[in-house]
């Protein structure tokens, strides 16, 4: 999935929730509002352009959730386009201007830019205001993440049933055997997942079972599985980071899989982390 966006294709550094700025700017396109831009553009603010006038309190918002500085680059109004940067000084830098939208095809200048401070422009008080309206909204459409239920078990088949009917699977799932297939695995004592809820839907879901070894206990990761329409947003990265903290925690030896060799799912797993076992093979038989 493409981004808008300066700096999308990097934008991959997480905050405490597991959360990226990707993540962040599907949830602000949605709540940036006329109320949150700035006066003096908000004749011009449309649907069409959300990010109009957002740029200083956005750009604060993000460094509350992932430290860093904000700089601005030098407007012929007098005025600063503020934007991020995370991890400066280090090999793993990150820039990124969730609002850059609103110029259109305009390219910016981020090298000609200069510290911003919010003691600065929370000065005004209209300013701080804004801020805190874009902040409140945005708490209130985070995302959910939470233990997995058997009172879900018939959203976790539509859900699984739709993802696996797709790319790279292609697999001819009903319902109803998506929604057996999941319970099954709930019925287990050693089982653990997590729902990933956007606005009180469940949009995705990770879930697996551990196993005891003669080297530890292992987690095997049965299902993930996130919507169509939703696919693309990093939810899987986030389950998957999320499933990965909570078994270190309880001691888990390692985490397993078995996914399509065929696709883009191998890369997505070795980018976040898994690789590819050369000592064991997965062999079957059809009776």
């Amino acid at each position: 999935m493409a981004y808008k966006f300066y700096g999308w294709k990097t934008a991959d550094v997480r905050d405490s929730r597991g959360l990226t700025p990707r993540n962040y700017y599907d949830i602000l396109s949605d709540i940036w509002s006329a109320d949150t831009c700035a006066p003096r553009m908000r004749e011009r603010w449309s649907e069409k352009n959300r990010a109009l006038g957002q740029c200083s309190i956005t750009a604060f918002l993000m460094q509350d959730l992932y430290g860093g500085k904000v700089c601005g680059i030098p407007m012929d109004d007098g005025n600063y386009h503020c934007f991020n940067v995370v991890g400066e000084g280090t090999p793993n830098v990150r820039l990124f201007d969730l609002t850059s939208e609103q110029f259109g095809d305009v390219q910016l200048d981020y090298s000609a830019c200069q510290e911003q401070f919010r003691e600065a422009h929370f000065s005004k008080a209209e300013k701080k205001r804004r801020y805190e309206i874009l902040r409140a909204e945005l708490m209130k459409n985070l995302p959910v993440i939470q233990p997995v239920t058997m009172a879900h078990s018939a959203q976790y088949g539509e859900i699984y049933a739709a993802a696996f009917s797709g790319e790279p699977w292609n697999d001819s799932w009903r319902t109803k055997d998506a929604e057996i297939h999941v319970r099954e695995i709930l019925d287990s004592k050693q089982s653990y997942g997590l729902e990933y809820l956007i606005k009180g839907e469940i949009v995705g879901f990770i879930l697996g079972t551990s196993m005891l070894f003669h080297y530890g206990r292992v987690f095997e990761i049965n299902d993930l599985a996130v919507l169509p329409e939703y696919q693309g947003r990093g939810i899987a990265g986030i389950l998957l980071e999320r499933c990965r903290r909570e078994m270190k925690r309880r001691g888990i030896a390692g985490m397993n899989l078995i996914t399509s060799g065929r696709g883009f799912l191998p890369q997505f797993y070795e980018r976040v982390g898994f690789q590819r076992e050369d000592k064991v093979i997965l062999m079957g038989m059809e009776l």
